[in-house]
């Protein structure tokens, strides 16, 4: 039941982020939404093939933007990798490792998109670079990525349940059913 919740997350963030917010003002360039989902799927899963899942997403996401091909995928990649290390050392339940863990990865993704800048345009491109936007960034996922991964963490135990009661496996409580 969590892979099928991760995959209509996955679904919903992606489809969220490519058709409904480039279109709305107030959160226009705002941050990569697919990161709650990276994160969510490092504090739930545990498993070292959970890697494969997020080169994937990592593939999907350098496909359908228009950057340089990769850029997503090693963002994702390090992203995975410094919260699954984080986890050994710090209780992952806490709000405040959710605000630690939010600010890690847009860190870990602004830092990639400098890097591939410098890379390709040199000193003068990364002067270019609107660092108001990447500091708004960084606000904004302080803001949000603790609250929606708190959110999607009691939005898949409703999902569970519902799942479990459309399956048959448990009753439900009430006679509103019946």
């Amino acid at each position: 039941m969590k892979i099928s919740f991760f995959i209509l997350l996955t679904l919903f963030l992606t489809i969220t982020q490519t058709t409904i917010f480039p279109d709305f003002f107030l959160i226009y360039h705002s941050f990569d939404l697919l990161i709650i989902n990276i994160l969510y799927l490092s504090l739930v899963f545990t498993h070292p093939g959970m890697i494969v899942v997020v080169i994937i997403i990592g593939c999907i996401v350098d496909s359908v933007s228009g950057v340089y091909f990769g850029l997503y995928l090693t963002t994702y990649l390090w992203i995975y990798i410094v919260v699954q290390v984080l986890k050994q050392f710090v209780f992952s339940k806490n709000i405040l490792f959710y605000f630690i863990i939010a600010v890690t990865a847009i860190v870990i993704e602004s830092m990639f998109l400098v890097l591939s800048v410098f890379i390709d345009q040199g000193k003068s491109g990364v002067l270019d670079l609107n660092f108001y936007l990447l500091a708004k960034q960084i606000v904004l996922a302080c803001i949000f990525i603790p609250i929606c991964l708190e959110l999607m963490t009691k939005i898949q135990k409703k999902y569970e349940i519902i799942v479990s009661i459309i399956a048959g496996r448990i009753k439900p409580k009430s006679n509103y059913y019946n």
